[in-house]
């Protein structure tokens, strides 16, 4: 590749956060999503289909196309490439087996002193696109913002000729949140994240909050993965019961996943369980669902310990959420009291307490448009949401993302100090079973 010299412009608040565990510090890998590609009748997924394809999704995705520069940890900006070499992103796997394939992906991050862009594109031998990028260039929702523009690549069936793509001069990214929406945090926000971060340990709501192991002093990707797919059926059932009960599918997870992990730790006196779930800002910051960008937020609770599922619950932190969405914009308007010592910020957790237990991350289901086309269609079957940060995130990470038929998968992962194996596995194996217990059961405390 050619050298990059165009620069876009530089990162924004949130992009900054990311860049810094990212890249300036090493703290983790990448963000990915699989999808099973159906191909139609005298069409196959092999090499030149799939350069088609992602030459076209480039060419409308600016994030795609850019790499990072200057210092990392003080000012980095995004510049343009010229020109992305898919021979150089697109990888062939033989292997069938989803869950070693996200693991392996998730040990890796990107070099970011090369010319590479941000991405990178894992092909397995069932037809799965494994869709890999460094969270700076965009958040969970991104991912499916791929692949809809990849589908649609392909529906198309435009050819292009060779691997290089040369990058569009005037493609723009998607503006940081902080120039669109106003982030300003109040008083309230500032003092008690001071508290927070200040006062003594056991002054505080975390004091008595199951979070998983302390973060690592020497870092390490190291990572497992348990997928839990729910079909097209069960999950249909479980959202009329959600419905009926005031609820949604992330709450009704929630709840399941606090009463699941209390019954873990029931007896280890801790009065909470800490949990972070994002929360996308996309609507108050009038971005497309098509978009590649880093516009989302979170939501920290501290639910009580209880090994009792509750419906009540459940509908009551659907509330939560929904009342939550534009105060969470104070959560990134804090960032700029960091005064850019994102490094030091993270480096100051080290051997600390985690600040999550687990976090539950629900990018939605995988929309797409009908076709008026008559002509042969290419689908799209499971769908895999996945995410490292098993350093300094949270013990747990609940991934979820429901597929275009219908059905949701939720992939469990966590890292070599986060929990021991065997709770995970208690973890997975409970879950499963909370579910089972709402399909058969005609009412649930």
């Amino acid at each position: 590749m050619e050298p990059a010299t165009d620069v876009v412009r530089r990162a924004g608040l949130l992009e900054r956060y990311h860049i810094s565990r990212f890249s300036s510090l090493d703290m983790d890998s990448c963000v990915l999503m699989a999808t099973q590609y159906i191909a139609p009748e005298g069409r196959r997924l092999d090499k030149p289909t799939i350069y088609d394809a992602l030459a076209q999704v480039v060419e409308v995705h600016a994030a795609l196309g850019v790499r990072l520069a200057q210092d990392l940890a003080k000012d980095p900006v995004f510049e343009r490439l010229e020109k992305v070499d898919l021979s150089e992103v697109v990888e062939f796997h033989d292997s069938r087996d989803l869950e070693a394939m996200i693991e392996g992906q998730l040990l890796r991050n990107f070099d970011v002193t090369s010319n590479r862009p941000l991405w990178r594109v894992v092909i397995s031998g069932n037809g799965t696109v494994c869709f890999a990028w460094h969270h700076g260039i965009g958040d969970g929702k991104s991912g499916l913002a791929f692949h809809r523009a990849f589908l649609a690549s392909l529906q198309s069936g435009e050819s292009r000729s060779g691997s290089c793509i040369v990058i569009p001069p005037k493609n723009a990214l998607v503006p940081p949140i902080e120039t669109l929406v106003d982030l300003s945090p109040s008083w309230l926000k500032v003092a008690s994240t001071l508290f927070g971060l200040f006062a003594p340990r056991s002054w505080t709501r975390a004091a008595n909050s199951w979070t998983g192991g302390s973060v690592p002093t020497e870092i390490t990707f190291q990572n497992h993965v348990r997928l839990i797919e729910l079909s097209p059926d069960v999950a249909s059932t479980l959202l009329v019961l959600c419905r009926s009960h005031k609820a949604t599918i992330t709450s009704m997870f929630h709840a399941l996943a606090v009463s699941v992990i209390s019954d873990l730790v029931l007896s280890e006196n801790y009065a909470t369980i800490s949990s972070v779930v994002p929360i996308s800002l996309r609507g108050l910051s009038g971005t497309s669902e098509d978009a590649m960008c880093n516009h989302v937020s979170s939501l920290q609770s501290y639910a009580k310990v209880d090994p009792t599922f509750s419906w009540q619950y459940a509908s009551q932190y659907a509330g939560e959420l929904r009342s939550y969405v534009k105060k969470s914009v104070e959560e990134i308007g804090m960032l700029s009291y960091l005064y850019g010592k994102y490094d030091e910020f993270f480096q100051g957790m080290l051997g600390k307490k985690r600040h999550g237990g687990f976090e539950l991350s629900n990018v939605g289901r995988f929309e797409v448009e009908n076709s008026s086309s008559n002509g042969p269609r290419w689908l799209t079957g499971r769908m895999v949401f996945a995410q490292c940060d098993v350093v300094v995130g949270a013990a747990l990470k609940l991934n979820v993302v429901g597929d275009a038929l219908g059905g949701i998968t939720m992939s469990v992962i966590w890292g070599a100090s986060s929990v021991s194996d065997a709770f995970a596995d208690e973890v997975v194996t409970k879950f499963k079973k909370g579910v089972e217990i709402f399909l058969t059961s005609e009412e649930t405390t």
